[in-house]
């Protein structure tokens, strides 16, 4: 029987332009979750000889990421955050996996609009936010 693969990441960045590399200063730290939930849209089709049986033929594809962990208002990715919920602006959110891998193997990027934004507090008076990316565009691995 095959291991699992680890889900190791080694960091998560927030940026406002394609161009801009992973740095210390992008960096969204205190992110506990940031699942990626990628679908399909489908149409209905028919076949000759399906015997009146449909097949659902896939359109077009999208994604989600739902964050959620620390606040940190003092980060400036947590601002950026905010303000591209409050603007409405796209802007790119990086998985690296391997910040010393080569070209096309560092991570993937995601093309993402904020749509939504909730900051909390938590039983330990801990600031708590959680935000969904909805997807603008394919990932690309970078």
């Amino acid at each position: 029987m095959a291991d699992p693969t680890p889900a190791f990441v080694d960091s998560l960045h927030l940026v406002s332009a394609i161009a801009t590399a992973p740095a210390e200063a992008n960096k969204l730290d205190g992110i506990s979750d940031a699942p990626v939930s990628m679908t399909s849209d489908t149409v209905d089709g028919n076949y000759l000889g399906g015997g009146g049986w449909k097949r659902t033929i896939p359109t077009l594809k999208g994604f989600e990421i739902s964050l959620s962990g620390h606040h940190m208002p003092d980060l400036e990715s947590h601002q950026l955050l905010e303000t591209l919920f409050l603007t409405g602006a796209t802007g790119y959110f990086l998985i690296v996996k391997d910040a010393d891998g080569t070209a096309g193997n560092v991570g993937t990027r995601y093309p993402v609009r904020v749509s939504s934004f909730e900051k909390g507090r938590a039983a330990g008076d801990v600031l708590t936010m959680t935000a969904t990316l909805v997807g603008q565009g394919a990932p690309v691995d970078f």
